[in-house]
This record gives C-alpha cells, sequence and structure tokens, in this order.
C-alpha cells in the first residue's frame, strides 16, 4: 500500500467522512475524504506538468494547512519525495536544505503576514542548486492570487489548479523515498510510511470518527507521524497553523478532538492554561508527550488525573519515525509518563548496547538506544545522491540517546549520552 491507496480506500469506504479541519477562530474549514481525494489528484496531475517525477524532491513552505496532505500524498505518487520548511526560518537555514535536496518545486504560502518570497529569493541565490519554480499557495482561508508572477524566483511560478470531479485513479509504481525532515534530512520510503503509521494508529488506538490534533508542524517528524497515523486509522487531523495554549485547547472542545501529542514544555502550558480556565474535553482520549526525562511525568501526567486520558510518554527522533514506542494503556504510573515504552510496531527492533563496546546490554543497564527495522531511516538526502545511513556493523542506528531497557520488552529514554553527569 502507498499514500494514495490509503487515500482512495478511506474514500471509497465513506466519501463524505472528514479527513482535516483547518482549524480557525472565525472560519474553520472542514475537508471531506473526497474533496481531499480530487484535490490530490488534480496536484498531481500539475506536478507532472511541471516535469516532477521519480526521485525528484519538492520543498513545502507552509503552515499546517490541510494542502500540505495534498501535497505529500501527490509528490509520493509520482516517486518525488517533499521536504518540509518552517515557515519561521531564516534564509541563511533554509539555503543548505535547497543546496542539499535541489527541489524542482517550492510550495511557498502566501498570507502569512511576513514575505516569504525575499527569503527565498535569497536562499536560492546562495544555495548553488538550480532555480526551482514556486507554486503559490494561498492556504484554507485567503483568495488564491490572479497572477503569480510576483512570486517568480527566476524558474518560474504557477498557481494550483482548481478541482476537477471524475479524474481516474492513477497507476503508481515503485517505492521512492517520499518524505525528508530538515535539518538533517533523514528520509524514509513510502511504503515504510504507510506501514508505520498504520502500526501507530493501532498502538494509539485511532479509528474512524476520531479526530486528532495536529499542533506540532507537519513538517516535522513528529507533527507528520502523527497526522499520517490520523489518515491510516481512518481520523480526521485538526490542523492548527500555529496558535498558543489556550487557543488549542478551545479548538479540542470545540471540535470533539480525541487525541494530542506535544512535547513536554508545549504540555506544560496546555496544564497551566487550562488552570486558568477550565474547559469540558469529553472526548479526549489519548495524551502523548515528548521531551526531556527529567519534565515528561508532571507534563504527561495532569491530563490524566483531570480527564482520565491515557496519557504516555513518547519515544521518537529524526532519525525514527514518531512515535516509535508508547506505553500500553494499562502500564503503570508515573513509569507510563516517562519517555520510553514498546515500540509500535513488531518490525521494529530496540536494544541498549554500551557506547564504547557496541556490546547489547540487559534489561536495567544504560547504555545507548539503537534501532532497526520499520520505522528507521532508509537515506540521508544529499546532493547529488542520497547517502545511506550511519549503522553499526551488525545494522543497527545508534541514536545518541541514553536508555534503558525493562524486563516487559520496553524502554526508558534518559536524555542523550553526553548529557550524563560523569
Amino acid at each position: 500500500m502507498n499514500l494514495l491507496s490509503l487515500l482512495a480506500g478511506l474514500t471509497k469506504r465513506d466519501p463524505h467522512a472528514l479527513i482535516a479541519i483547518d482549524a480557525d477562530p472565525g472560519l474553520p474549514v472542514h475537508v471531506s475524504r473526497s474533496e481531499l481525494w480530487r484535490r490530490t489528484l488534480q496536484l498531481r496531475a500539475d506536478l507532472a506538468t511541471a516535469g516532477v517525477g521519480r526521485g525528484d524532491g519538492v520543498a513545502v513552505w507552509l503552515p499546517n494547512w490541510s494542502v500540505l496532505l495534498d501535497w505529500h500524498i501527490a509528490a509520493a505518487s509520482l516517486g518525488a519525495h517533499v521536504v518540509g520548511l518552517d515557515p519561521r526560518s531564516p534564509a541563511d537555514a533554509i539555503a543548505p536544505v535547497l543546496g542539499r535536496t535541489r527541489p524542482r518545486v517550492v510550495a511557498l504560502a502566501t498570507g502569512l503576514g511576513h514575505d516569504l518570497v525575499e527569503p527565498l529569493r535569497q536562499a536560492v541565490a546562495t544555495s548553488g542548486a538550480p532555480v526551482p519554480a514556486v507554486s503559490v499557495v494561498a492556504g484554507p482561508h485567503r483568495r488564491q492570487p490572479i497572477d503569480p508572477s510576483p512570486w517568480d524566483v527566476g524558474g518560474g511560478a504557477w498557481l494550483p489548479s482548481a478541482t476537477t470531479a471524475g479524474m481516474p485513479m492513477p497507476q503508481t509504481r515503485g517505492d521512492e523515498l517520499a518524505v525528508a525532515f530538515a535539518p538533517g534530512l533523514a528520509a524514509y520510503r513510502e511504503s515504510v510510511v504507510v506501514r508505520h503509521a498504520q502500526a501507530a494508529a493501532a498502538a494509539l488506538g485511532i479509528r474512524d470518527d476520531d479526530l486528532v490534533a495536529c499542533s506540532q508542524p507537519i513538517t516535522t517528524v513528529p507533527g507528520f507521524g502523527l497526522a499520517v497515523a490520523a489518515l491510516a486509522g481512518g481520523a480526521g487531523c485538526l490542523l492548527e497553523p500555529g496558535c498558543d495554549e489556550d487557543t488549542l485547547l478551545d479548538d479540542m472542545a470545540r471540535f470533539g478532538a480525541t487525541h494530542l501529542a506535544v512535547d513536554d514544555g508545549t504540555a506544560h502550558r496546555l496544564a497551566e492554561a487550562w488552570r486558568r480556565r477550565h474547559r469540558d474535553l469529553p472526548t479526549w482520549r489519548w495524551f502523548g508527550v515528548t521531551g526531556a526525562p527529567e519534565g515528561a511525568p508532571e507534563a504527561s501526567g495532569w491530563a490524566e488525573k483531570e480527564f482520565g486520558v491515557t496519557s504516555t510518554g513518547v519515544h521518537g527522533s529524526s532519525e525514527v519515525l514518531l512515535p516509535a514506542a508508547v506505553w500500553p494503556d494499562d502500564a503503570p504510573t508515573p513509569r507510563r509518563w516517562q519517555p520510553g515504552g514498546r515500540p509500535v510496531s513488531p518490525e521494529l527492533e530496540v536494544r541498549v548496547a554500551d557506547p564504547v563496546s557496541g556490546q547489547a546490554l540487559p534489561p536495567g543497564e544504560q547504555g545507548e538506544l539503537q534501532f532497526r527495522g520499520q520505522g528507521v531511516v532508509d537515506a540521508v538526502l544529499g546532493s547529488p545522491e542520497p547517502a545511506a545511513p550511519s549503522l553499526t556493523a551488525d545494522g543497527w542506528f545508534p541514536t545518541g540517546s541514553l536508555g534503558v531497557l525493562t524486563e516487559d520488552g520496553g524502554f526508558r529514554s534518559l536524555g542523550g549520552v553526553g548529557d550524563q553527569p560523569t
């Protein structure tokens, strides 16, 4: 299965079901599966016309809008990979990414309150990469401009076409790299993305009619992993393009969100926001928290105490798709609130190894967390070709994080190897 066939199956099963909400205080936009399907097929045709094909890169400089889902699925169906760029990033941070990924097209957001054209022009000038075409994306709450030429940075500019009904299911083949994440540009194959998302959806209990709050940028590993898991489970994505904790809680209550994952700093601020002003959140069932071990228990535990949701620490990194591991619902607290857990898939293995000798260690002994299997980085993007990731001699990926195995098949993450006191 690939991303396009996943969307096709969802649409065939229930074309009118909700797949995304573009949150907004006044004008939220609800997107059905059939609408996302039509948008994706039209964008796929636009990208093919723009010359995007197998092995090409597509950069998306967009906030958390539902069109990001279109771009990921459409590009992957052509054998291309998407690299996300943070709209808050300066030109000097974007230039190295463009230089290594050499995107054929950049999807550029408009109407954000700050101009991205000039930063893109500066980044392209210093990147050493061919000048990309720009696709001008207005987002869900603004009108598309009539003339895209002001966004041309030298490679042409175009507007996504209006959707049309009745476009046939295209033929897809191969299993190419589908997504990569800056700054390290760890990249993952499409089949890995889909299988990991299906495993994550099962581990998180995501199902039809659920609504997953996507507050972390989809251009990052945590945000992307949760959004695709939502699709794999048949749920909708509540897309927050940049909001404070009060707005996030308000939207979760307003739209009936069932799942949320954040970093520990955001979790603390959510707790403070709720204590300042209580909201009823009767649909909320699952809360995942990533972050520093010393902060995670309190950050995770408040929601369980206040709402009875299942709160768990979550492990993931830019080189292992998130969520890589979560604790089962019946794991005792406060251990369940610590970062770590059990791998979400039997195809993903974890071990703890001595960071000097590389020898695998038994449960209870601290060492470096290492992963192997589904969800581990497939390649690292670079010019001219992607490179294989650095693995141990026996094929494990060294994370650089300290951890300890537990007797029940899980592990606890204890922070960076170099962060521990001597």
